[in-house]
């Protein structure tokens, strides 16, 4: 495929009238015209960086005689855009997109940006100099795989799960081809990466059904194949060494820990769609969570590295979009602190806690904690506090155990109340400097 071929198509689709429907035609029109260039049309949008920026401005300074600073600034134009501005209006040369992309590369083995330049066209150069500086493409991916989906009938969701086992440019060649299968499968020898995780940040369950599993290492799948078994990492690559020895007679597919252990059952030749079964029957050793407190009794119990995944029990290994579940890491607990004022937030059904440590002998603010109204600790002073709209302050403070979510810059976030501690008093109550001691330990956002 030629580069200003592949570009003049990209900036066609980018101002096809801000109408998403035409923007996606014209995409799906240009990618079934050019079915045996989809590698080269996804090479010039999307990977990893060619050129570092510290490259690009030795050259930069090399060829124009000016600091790198200078030229970034030029008419205060951000870096990208005046590199762009370097390129004619129009060129003669027409290289492929291969062409391309070793001649960009050139320029850190010494070769001069300004020829580089001089070698493509500006509506060119935008799109190749987005992908080698690693910026934003010039078509976003969900934009691409939208297209696909509308003009070939395949779901955006079977496509994204195609994507588990093979690269972007065979899925799309593949639907655009109509070979694609319906479903996706899970099927021994064929490796797929393992489902996202994404962080789970409240206290709650994430599911009707929450399952939990402790980890502290990496996760494998342990293909066996007529006998052999090979073991693949969570991006679906051949492990090296000593794969597990799984006692199944027949061909299978399982998750296993580090040690080798089988954690769940995705496929066996009497059950090939297990993976799809609920969480309890594919688990060797299923846990559920009870409830909330349950969840936070099981934080606290994670030792240093270890995480919770979190699962539903109804869903399969593999779901819409790829998702696995949610992550719950290690949290900060049992944190004696000041509750200094409490009030009613509008809902009427939620309580918010004004909370403080202690810096020498006065009470420093370090954020807030939220509790249901019904579940506000049998005391008085704190009863008083909480029955109004408008903040009251608790005269004295009193002093509570706290979990939070995660301490970052002196302040907690996702704060919630365990328990009062009556028995205790100011001199017992956190310190302002022990508090960032812990900054950064807990959920990550």
């Amino acid at each position: 495929m030629r580069l200003v071929e592949a570009a003049n198509a990209i900036a066609a689709v980018r101002t096809a009238d801000d109408n998403t429907k035409q923007q996606e035609k014209l995409l799906y029109d240009f990618l079934c015209a050019n079915k045996d260039s989809v590698s080269e049309f996804c090479a010039l949008l999307y990977g990893p960086a060619l050129l570092k920026p510290e490259q690009v401005m030795r050259a930069i300074h090399h060829d124009f005689a000016i600091f790198p600073e200078e030229f970034e600034l030029l008419e205060g134009a951000p870096l990208i855009p005046t590199l762009v501005s370097e390129s004619p209006s129009e060129c003669d040369v027409d290289m492929s997109i291969p062409e391309a992309l070793a001649s960009i590369t050139s320029i850190k083995e010494g070769v001069s940006i300004k020829a580089v330049m001089g070698r493509m066209d500006a509506i060119s150069a935008d799109a190749i100099w987005r992908r080698a500086l690693g910026d934003a493409p010039a078509l976003p991916r969900k934009r691409l795989m939208r297209a696909i989906a509308h003009g070939t009938g395949y779901s955006p969701e079977r496509l994204t799960s195609a994507l588990a086992v093979e690269p972007m440019e065979t899925v799309l060649s593949k639907a655009l081809e109509g070979s694609l299968s319906d479903n996706f499968a899970i099927e021994p020898g064929h490796p797929f990466k393992a489902p996202s995780f994404a962080a789970w940040r409240y206290w709650s369950v994430p599911f009707e059904h929450t399952y939990y599993e402790k980890s502290s290492g990496p996760r494998y799948y342990a293909h066996k194949v007529q006998g052999e078994t090979f073991l693949y990492d969570s991006q679906g690559v051949l492990v090296k060494g000593e794969a597990p020895r799984i006692t199944y007679d027949g061909d299978c597919v399982a998750l296993v820990d580090e040690k080798g252990t089988v954690l769940e059952w995705l496929h066996t030749e009497d059950e090939p769609n297990i993976w799809c079964d609920a969480y309890s029957n594919r688990a060797i050793a299923p846990k559920k969570v009870k409830d909330s407190q349950h969840l936070r009794q099981l934080c606290e119990t994670l030792q240093e590295g270890e995480v919770l995944r979190l699962l539903d029990e109804t869903r399969p290994h593999i779901h819409s979009q790829h998702k696995g579940g949610f992550i719950l890491p290690r949290r900060v607990y049992e944190l004696p602190l000041l509750i200094t004022a409490g009030k009613v937030k509008s809902d009427g059904i939620w309580v918010s806690l004004r909370i403080a440590a202690m810096d020498g002998f006065d009470p420093i603010h370090v954020g807030y904690a939220n509790i249901k109204r019904t579940d506000v600790p049998q005391n008085p002073i704190l009863k008083d506090a909480t029955s109004k709209f408008v903040w009251e302050e608790l005269n004295p403070p009193l002093v509570g155990s706290f979990h939070a979510l995660r301490a970052r810059e002196g302040k907690l976030e996702g704060a919630y109340l365990v328990s009062l501690t009556t028995e205790k008093g100011m001199s017992d109550v956190m310190q302002y400097g022990d508090l960032w001691s812990i900054d950064g330990h807990g959920q990550a956002r």
